[in-house]
């Protein structure tokens, strides 16, 4: 995965971002968008971040 491919074009957060936030704690939608600011001006990328967060929790928590 390119951690620096931009998911949110809105607010320029990366993948990595997103990442981060969850390595940091963040479990859910709303903690990471408290984080990053991802999916909180047009909404078009919300289906792509929870994805990612459902991915890198998984990892996680491996």
């Amino acid at each position: 995965m390119n951690l620096d491919k931009i998911v949110c074009n809105c607010l320029d957060v990366t993948n990595g971002m997103i990442k981060d936030a969850v390595e940091n704690g963040a479990n859910t939608l709303e903690e990471v968008q408290e984080i990053t600011g991802a999916g909180t001006v047009c909404g078009a990328c919300i289906d792509d971040v929870q994805r990612l967060i459902d991915y890198f929790v998984a990892e996680r928590d491996k």
